[in-house]
């Protein structure tokens, strides 16, 4: 358990802790995610801050955070009146032992050595323990020595970790390979296949930083093609379901068309070798190749998948590392 120092956060400083308020911080929030994430910012990314950027400039943020009565999920730090640092921290979807979520721990540049991401990460430890959570996981570059030192010093532990792939805009796709398994459309009652071959592709204990659970993998369903059509989005998915050992594959692949670019949700058993692979792959290109468009996929570190993949023009963009920190 981390022994994390009592932070004085006032709501109103012209140097040090205070809790976000939205409607003030979120433009410069933005511009110092963009900023010190620059090298990480895929076509997922960079739709995230221009969504962001459009509600701070709207003033679209829900009314419910205009209040400063309600506890702050999120901190920034303050130097000569402007944002040089944030955090936030949100509640682990359907965590049943009580877990948060830490995202967007960024320091500007020029104030990077200055103690202030151990400040802002004592603040987000102390937020845990006062809402009575048992653990709080995040996401970190596997290479950023720098941060790792930091969140291992607080008592972080590595969980495992996930490839992050990017697949440029403008290459050709090769025909897909005839599939002779059996692959079927997904429906809303698989989800408990999709989570179950979810469970045995990721570390019990890294689940719970992805957030893993059946509610992520209820393709087919009208209310989910609704939300899709209505987001921009179009979604396919199928399952490969080999006798009684229950799925041995997953692919989902999604289409922005407002943002034009693909996402793949790839899920494979890890016993499955290089021709599961290809076939994963085969059925994701078959509804892909319509456009030249970018693809992005994060997926297990399972060897054979990752060198398929990279045979077909993905370059891993950033490994990410799974941190988890327990408050017992």
């Amino acid at each position: 358990m981390s022994t994390a120092i009592r932070v004085q956060v006032k709501h109103e400083v012209d140097s040090g802790l205070r809790p976000v308020n939205p409607l003030r911080d979120l433009l410069e929030i933005v511009d110092l995610i963009e900023l010190g994430f620059q090298d990480e910012l895929d076509p997922q990314g960079l739709k995230m801050l221009k969504q962001m950027r459009r509600f701070a400039r709207q003033r679209m943020w829900p009314s419910i955070f205009h209040s400063n009565v309600l506890d702050p999920q999120g901190v920034v730090w303050i130097e000569d009146g402007h944002v040089v640092g944030n955090l936030s921290i949100r509640r682990a979807a359907f965590s049943q032992y009580s877990g948060w979520l830490i995202g967007n721990v960024v320091v500007h540049p020029d104030y990077r050595g200055q103690h202030i991401g151990r400040a802002l990460m004592d603040y987000a430890i102390e937020w845990v323990l006062d809402h009575q959570g048992h653990w709080v996981g995040l996401e970190v570059r596997e290479d950023n020595k720098v941060a790792r030192n930091l969140y291992e010093s607080l008592g972080f532990e590595l969980v495992g970790t996930t490839l992050h792939m990017l697949r440029p805009g403008g290459l050709r796709w090769d025909r897909p390979t005839e599939d002779a398994t059996s692959w079927r459309s997904s429906r809303p009652e698989d989800n408990k296949l999709w989570a179950r071959l979810a469970k045995v592709c990721y570390d019990l204990r890294q689940q719970d930083v992805l957030e893993i659970r059946p509610g992520l993998y209820s393709f087919g369903s009208w209310s989910r093609k609704l939300d899709r059509w209505l987001n921009g989005q179009n979604e396919w998915a199928w399952v490969k379901v080999r006798g009684q050992t229950g799925a041995r594959a997953g692919v989902c692949v999604r289409l922005d068309r407002r943002y034009r670019f693909y996402q793949w949700g790839l899920l494979l058993h890890p016993q499955e070798g290089e021709l599961g692979a290809l076939e994963s792959i085969s059925q994701a290109i078959s509804v892909t190749r319509r456009a030249r468009l970018p693809v992005i996929t994060i997926v297990p570190a399972h060897p054979e998948l990752v060198t398929a993949l990279k045979t077909i023009g993905f370059g891993v963009h950033r490994s990410l590392a799974q941190m988890l920190l327990h408050l017992e």
